[in-house]
């Protein structure tokens, strides 16, 4: 009776290697699935949903430096993220950001902030010195994923910004904004474009909270 029992374990360790053996040639065989790269692309602000309006005169004498942004936590690899519901997260393992994303949220900032500008001197992203310019502009990343409620999906980006003299990085302004929407066709191209352009949004929103806090800031000043 032992050697039967002993008999069914050594088919039972047999078949498990040969199912490792058969997952392993798959791998060499490429049958892998193969690594995806995705970007947030700078949309056109103009077909945006929702529009922020700026006043075109700046509200600061001088220039803005655009620090990357922090992604703390899961935004800070490469992999894609996703949530289900408001607590499971998760990640792609062969959908990955072309660049980090502290990268890209730097650079849609510059962007956004030629194109809506908050100081006569213009913004730059990771310039050589950081003391070169007058203020800095920091981020932070608290949302920037694929949301998946049931039957729905959904992309979501969230972030916050501290606007600080470079020299002594004294805080002038803090702020934060969300944007979450419907991606009707979930595939993974219409999933990070509608990130893309909810991340412009975010920005712009930002852009538009710094721009009437220093606007706030310059009447106080000229009031005194």
């Amino acid at each position: 009776m032992r050697s039967h029992r002993f008999a069914k374990r050594v088919l039972r360790v047999v078949a498990l290697v040969a199912a490792v053996s058969m997952a392993a040639s798959d791998c060499f065989r490429g049958k892998l699935p193969p690594l995806e790269l995705y970007r947030l692309a700078i949309p056109d602000t103009s077909l945006l949903q929702t529009q922020v309006e700026m006043p075109s005169a700046p509200r600061f004498e001088g220039s803005i430096a655009i620090a990357p942004y922090e992604a703390p936590g899961v935004y800070g690899n490469r992999n894609l993220v996703f949530r289900i519901g408001d607590t499971q997260y998760g990640t792609y393992p062969s959908r990955e950001w072309a660049l980090p994303v502290p990268v890209m949220l730097g650079m849609l900032s510059e962007e956004i902030l030629h194109r809506t500008p908050l100081s006569t001197g213009g913004a730059i992203y990771a310039p050589p010195s950081y003391r070169s310019h007058d203020l800095v502009w920091r981020g932070v990343v608290r949302e920037l994923e694929e949301v998946d409620r049931g039957r729905q999906v959904f992309a979501s980006v969230r972030l916050e910004v501290r606007l600080v003299r470079a020299t002594d990085d004294s805080l002038l302004w803090t702020g934060s904004a969300r944007r979450e929407r419907s991606v009707p066709h979930p595939t993974m191209n219409e999933i990070v474009s509608t990130l893309s352009s909810l991340s412009a949004e975010v920005i712009q929103s930002l852009a538009d909270q710094a721009h009437a806090a220093l606007t706030r800031s310059a009447a106080s000043a000229a009031r005194r």
